[in-house]
């Protein structure tokens, strides 16, 4: 819900920290190699940004719009590409977490 709410104001304060902490956990969590992890997030983050699209689409078709909506789907387009890059980085980070606590113990 805070990715459509991104999406509909266009404030990217709160939402890129999350996405960051979010891949970290990812990278965290899955145990496999680091191609294995960075699909998994790619497929993951694109899978959800797109429901979140479609989420903050509909809601401001219905509240504002078609001519907001056009306006939403422009910009959109470029967020959803950069929350999926930012959610990646995080996953490779926390891949990189696990290895090392892996390597210490």
């Amino acid at each position: 819900m805070i990715l459509a709410c991104s999406l509909l104001t266009g404030d990217t304060t709160l939402i890129i920290p999350s996405l960051l902490f979010i891949g970290i956990f990812v990278g965290v969590m899955k145990k496999a190699t680091m191609n294995e992890v960075l699909l998994t997030a790619l497929i993951g983050f694109i899978i959800g940004s797109i429901i979140a699209f479609i989420v903050s689409l509909v809601t401001v078709y219905y509240t504002e719009g078609g001519l907001y909506a056009i306006a939403v789907i422009q910009y959109s387009v470029f967020y959803i590409v950069f929350y999926v890059i930012v959610g990646c980085i995080g996953s490779a980070l926390g891949y990189h977490v696990r290895e090392e606590i892996d390597n210490r113990g």
